[in-house]
């Protein structure tokens, strides 16, 4: 189905205006999070870097792309929180980037508890 004009009428819309339905399926997206990313993190009581979620997650048969894209929309609603690198004597960071659960991931992980 095209995009379609409508011509001007009494109570319409001037002639250069076009309609077009949008759906708002994607905009939609929950707020929870994944479940077994978040369960990753709550089960290990630490915080985890990419590789040890790489490693946790490979049995779900999630591919590289798709365990990035879960730490990154995490990232952004809030649900993890990036914890650094771990330092060396000195205070020098060294190692990975790595993550934990926030406040708000924590909570989101015992409602899915809850639900179950």
């Amino acid at each position: 189905m095209g995009l379609r004009k409508e011509g001007a009428r009494t109570g319409g819309r001037p002639p250069s205006a076009v309609t077009r339905s949008v759906s708002t399926l994607l905009l939609d997206r929950p707020v929870t999070g994944d479940p077994i990313l978040l369960h990753a993190f709550a089960r290990r009581g630490r915080p985890l870097t990419v590789s040890d979620l790489l490693r946790v997650m490979a049995g779900t048969g999630s591919r590289l792309s798709d365990v990035m894209e879960l730490l990154a929309q995490a990232l952004s609603d809030g649900l993890l929180v990036s914890r650094g690198h771990r330092t060396d004597h000195v205070g020098r960071p060294i190692g990975a980037l790595s993550y934990e659960l926030s406040d708000a991931g924590w909570d989101a992980v015992e409602l899915d508890r809850m639900a179950a």
